[in-house]
């Protein structure tokens, strides 16, 4: 009894590990960059064009964007970028601070993520710093809602409680049998007087 019980609760132990890790790769896997950008916007923040580069779009919100941006023609000196996503109107949200880091692969170019939390219209605003001073130009985004679990997968979860209680009657009535079991064993062999 107790070796079943210990193996049921393994197996729900390794269900969960399995899900965690699948969630994990999920989160991991939305905030990887792509081989090709879903869009690109052209932009100019006073004399800087650059090329904004999202790779989800629209952005599932509570995930983070990744982008990525570029000047469109070489510059002279190094260009700093500073991003935030900011919400647009209506939205109760905070502005967040994207992370950058350099692109290997791009002279003056910059690869990050910007965090959107709700669903609704977003704006991407970049500050430039370069030789030309510093700039600021906003990027459109709209951010729609992840999307639902499946119907089967919420019925599943939904009736975790259940399980556990069938599982809890099923093993009490077990230990309830053994003991009317024992009792009767002792009630034979005691003798009459």
């Amino acid at each position: 009894m107790r070796k079943a019980l210990q193996s049921f609760l393994l197996l729900v132990g390794v269900v969960a590990l399995i899900a965690l890790v699948i969630e994990i790769g999920l989160s991991v896997g939305a905030t990887m960059h792509g081989n090709t950008p879903a869009k690109v916007e052209h932009v100019t923040a006073g004399p800087y064009h650059l090329n904004v580069s999202l790779y989800k779009d629209p952005a599932n919100a509570g995930f983070a964007l990744p982008f990525a941006i570029a000047p469109e023609q070489a510059t002279e000196g190094t260009l700093t970028y500073d991003v935030t996503s900011l919400p647009g109107e209506g939205l109760h949200a905070t502005a967040v601070h994207g992370s950058v880091s350099p692109d290997p692969n791009t002279p003056n170019g910059v690869q990050g993520t910007a965090e959107i939390t709700v669903q609704g219209p977003w704006e991407l605003d970049i500050i430039v710093n370069g030789p030309a001073g510093q700039k600021e130009v906003l990027v459109p985004i709209e951010a729609t809602a992840p999307p639902a679990i499946p119907d089967w997968l919420g019925w599943l979860i939904g009736f975790i409680p259940l399980y556990g209680l069938l599982v809890f009657l099923v093993l009490l009535g077990r230990r309830k049998n053994k003991r009317v079991e024992v009792v009767g064993r002792r009630t034979n062999t005691l003798p009459i007087s």
